[in-house]
């Protein structure tokens, strides 16, 4: 039997990747029928998981919902919530990703941190009166290159004093790398890294092993934990580490019927 449940968790990870996918592609890679995929993101879709285009199927945010809880994104989020953000008081929290700060606070709305970013898109993904965590948007002029704020990150870093720096950087090539694709952002996560009490990397599959080529511009980072899936390459095996389990598409149930 075709395991829907399996092939459907493995969709939402390339979705969460990729941001989109074509269903014949992902047929012939999971080696099932176009129709089966078809079917799969059609009930996806009903459950608000994604949204269905021709050919294949768009990345859409977490709502909140039960179903969130079997997206890769979502249950990162749950674990730099359950370790690093729960018990602690009030943290001032350096964050450099829209998309994670939309799906850490929506899935735990009660975390009482003071957001510090200097990036313009994570200051507009918390705006809305749903979320009540403070954020203070820092630099002075807007790289239009970047989408990031200029400004002498270092001495920001050192009088603010994060309690953690959270960071996604959209490549790491090693353990104390992050790579990003414009100067800026990279300046202000090593920053960040340096003096903040803590750090952290919260990042999929695709930063660490598919790594972005456009992403030159590294930050070298200090005491850092991962939270990730659990299939790292070997020279991550001996940092701090966090990891939900890994989805392998050779491991999804096949046989001969169906199950939808």
């Amino acid at each position: 039997m075709y395991v829907a449940h399996e092939r459907r968790a493995y969709i939402l990870r390339l979705l969460e990747q990729r941001g989109t996918i074509r269903s014949s592609e992902l047929a012939r890679e999971i080696g099932v029928t176009d129709e089966t995929i078809r079917t799969d993101m059609a009930a996806m879709q009903r459950q608000g998981l994604l949204r269905r285009v021709h050919g294949g199927a768009q990345y859409i945010p977490p709502t909140g919902g039960d179903d969130d809880a079997a997206r890769l994104d979502c249950q990162l989020a749950d674990l730099a919530a359950r370790h690093f953000l729960t018990g602690q008081g009030r943290l001032t929290l350096y964050l450099d990703a829209a998309a994670f700060a939309l799906v850490l606070f929506t899935r735990h709305p009660q975390l009482d941190c003071r957001v510090v970013t200097a990036d313009p898109a994570v200051l507009h993904a918390l705006s809305p009166a749903r979320f009540s965590q403070e954020v203070c948007l820092v630099g002075s002029r807007l790289d239009r290159a970047s989408g990031c704020l200029e400004g002498d990150a270092d001495a920001v870093m050192a009088a603010l004093k994060p309690d953690l720096a959270l960071l996604c950087p959209p490549s790491v090539p090693a353990p104390q790398r992050a790579a990003y694709r414009h100067r800026l952002p990279a300046e202000w996560a090593a920053a960040a890294s340096r003096h903040a009490a803590r750090g952290t990397l919260v990042v999929g599959p695709a930063a660490v092993f598919a790594q972005d080529p456009a992403a030159t511009c590294h930050a070298v980072l200090h005491n850092q934990t991962f939270i990730t899936e659990e299939n790292l390459p070997p020279e991550f095996l001996s940092i701090p580490r966090h990891t939900v389990p890994y989805i392998d598409p050779a491991d999804i149930t096949q046989g001969d019927r169906f199950d939808y």
